[in-house]
């Protein structure tokens, strides 16, 4: 497809923004295809245009995107104009939903007592006293409180980035199902539709079910006054929330511009991940008319797992000789390393011990990955800038007046003695920079004098743990709140340096991502890093999409009924990944059987016998 032809996506995007006359549409955009530019244009164009309508009506355009890094860079991008509200799933969901206090609470006792009557069917159908029996005890027991106590809460509460474990929060997966049954009725219906005439949907593949099934519904009952917009790539859904093949459930009246031209990609990659989806779909791309050749090598190797950073190291080196790109023989930093799982970036990076414990608890991985955890926060937010700053007085005061409590304005004007009480302040600063004078303190340590010194608000969860002491035994990992603590007393065991290392890892700035981090970014030199043992996870398996284990035959029923399945997780998030390449690519292939990884490969068309070497 020409450049003429893309440049007839934006335009039939444009006319599909009309507050008058709105036409739904899904942008097929396939990876580097430009798809937040499209976005981000279309919007101007429609302000431009409807700016007095949308003031005087008081109406915005709604973007509902994937990660707030990404509301970040549209926000950005549009100069953060008011007119238009970026947001994520979570976020937009609970602004929709906010104040419908009673109905919440209807649907929540309705919801709760079907709960409690299926875990008490299992509790009767159980055999015996047994770990998983005890785990529904409780959660029964935390229902049947929650229920009886429900009629006490007069406002309920929610934060997209939080834990949300007090008692009149909601939690994520409520709000989500909430927004989906509430929106599709009166009056949110028409709450949702007046407020937002526009709405588009960014990475509208990986959007929530029940909320896109919602989105869908509407756009069905007022067609002739909302816009729905919806902006992705199939072959790049790589969470299981997804609709399932989102490209069937759009009505055939609904415009489909699709973008072709990869503006990222070499020829080389882009040759690479057309032949992957090939056995997914007809959708292919054309590499932009100057694009270079590129670089893609495959390394198999069979060798454990501990010595994969030597490995990955000595195939850096082998690039830059065949590349002539100096870049990725000067270490780690040289290159983007996509790995399976965010521990294998622990292992990598030195965080593994800091990380694994508060991942294992479920309510805390969400903040633990974007880094909104208090108790991660403190560390991040609040120790670091005063130790990056430490040699300049200016900067510390400034680090320290931005997130210490002894600094505040109330505390600041309560405060009888300045003199003194800056004293005070100095004296705390000084003890935390000695606690760092040749070493590297627990986060225990930290925490303690922090608490001492008042320097900066230490989380509740923290001095919990703090309290309790030295991790002893294990408790049942279907107790929460004990598992919660434990977590936390075997965080603030490791040392800062885990915690300094996992934040640039956390902030994107390390040279280490996951394979599902990165959709939507870019990197010069790239590589793939796949070891579904040292991954241990079950949702994606490339040994079975390289042919070296057979599909289950549950793989097999599965792609017979056309649901998901491993094998098409595992090749969508191939695609995702080598598709971030701007100019070489390894792809670095641990795998109990190398020699037939390689033949199965070739014999696949992904690449040349000469790309491939083993190990």
């Amino acid at each position: 497809m020409s450049e003429t032809a893309v440049a007839d996506a934006d335009t039939i995007i444009g006319t599909c923004l009309s507050l008058s006359t709105p036409k739904s549409f899904f942008l097929y955009a396939g990876a580097g295809s430009g798809k937040t530019h499209s976005l981000v244009e279309a919007i101007r164009e429609l302000k431009s245009r409807e700016r007095e309508r949308l003031i005087f009506e008081g109406r915005r355009i709604a973007v509902i995107t994937y990660t707030n890094a990404a509301c970040d860079e549209i926000l950005q991008r549009l100069e953060f104009d008011p007119l238009v509200e970026v947001s994520t799933i979570h976020a937009f969901a609970w602004r929709l939903i906010k104040g419908f206090d009673n109905e919440i609470r209807e649907w929540l006792r309705i919801k709760l007592a079907q709960d409690i009557e299926k875990i008490e069917g299992g509790l009767a159908r159980a055999r015996g006293d047994n770990k998983t029996s005890r785990a529904n005890q409780r959660k029964l027991q935390n229902k049947i409180r929650r229920l009886e106590t429900l009629d006490e809460i007069t406002k309920f509460i929610y934060s997209p980035t939080g834990d949300n474990r007090e008692r009149q929060a909601l939690n994520h997966d409520e709000v989500i199902k909430l927004t989906a049954t509430f929106a599709t009725e009166r009056p949110l219906l028409d709450v949702l539709v007046d407020r937002y005439p526009v709405v588009l949907i960014d990475e509208s593949q990986d959007t929530h079910a029940p909320v896109m099934e919602a989105f869908l519904k509407v756009q069905r009952l007022a067609q002739t006054r909302f816009c729905l917009g919806l902006l992705g790539d199939t072959m790049q859904q790589i969470y299981g929330h997804g609709v399932t093949r989102l490209d069937k459930e759009i009505p055939g009246d609904w415009l489909k511009p699709e973008k072709v031209v990869n503006h990222r990609c070499p020829r080389r990659v882009v040759d690479l991940i057309n032949v992957i989806r090939r056995t997914a779909d007809t959708h292919q791309q054309t590499p932009k008319p100057d694009a270079i050749e590129g670089v893609v090598r495959m390394y198999c190797i069979s060798q454990s797992q501990e010595q994969a950073p030597n490995f990955e190291e000595s195939i850096a080196h082998s690039m830059a000789a065949i590349t002539g790109d100096s870049e990725w023989a000067i270490g780690p930093e040289g290159r983007k390393t996509l790995i399976l799982e965010h521990k294998m970036a622990g292992r990598r990076m030195g965080f593994e011990k800091l990380f694994t414990p508060l991942y294992s608890v479920e309510h805390l991985q969400t903040g633990l990955l974007d880094g909104t955890l208090p108790a991660l926060r403190v560390f991040s937010e609040g120790v670091l800038p005063i130790l990056t700053a430490k040699d300049d007085h200016f900067l510390i005061l400034e680090a320290i007046r931005t997130s210490s409590p002894l600094l505040s304005k109330d505390t600041m004007q309560s405060t009888g003695d300045q003199s003194a009480h800056m004293q005070r302040v100095e004296d705390a600063t000084h003890a935390l920079l000695a606690l760092f004078e040749e070493n590297d303190p627990t986060l225990n340590e930290v925490a303690t004098l922090l608490l001492q010194t008042q320097l900066l608000d230490v989380p509740e969860a923290l001095i919990g743990a703090i309290v309790l002491g030295a991790p002893g035994e294990a408790p049942d990992p279907e107790d929460m709140n004990a598992m919660t603590n434990y977590a936390y007393q075997l965080f603030l065991e490791r040392p800062f340096s885990e915690l300094a290392a996992f934040a640039s890892y956390a902030d994107g700035l390390s040279p280490y991502g996951t394979h599902q981090g990165v959709k939507g970014l870019e990197f010069p030199r790239v590589m793939v890093v796949i070891n579904d043992e040292e991954a241990g996870g079950f949702l994606f398996s490339y040994d079975k999409l390289l042919g070296v284990k057979e599909p289950t035959k549950t793989d097999r029923d599965n792609e017979r009924d056309g649901k998901d399945n491993a094998l098409a997780r595992t090749r969508r998030l191939l695609y995702v990944t080598c598709s971030r390449a701007e100019k070489s690519l390894a792809i670095v292939v641990y795998t109990p059987q190398p020699t037939l990884a390689k033949r199965n490969v070739v014999a696949a068309g992904w690449l040349q016998e000469s790309e491939v070497e083993i190990l």
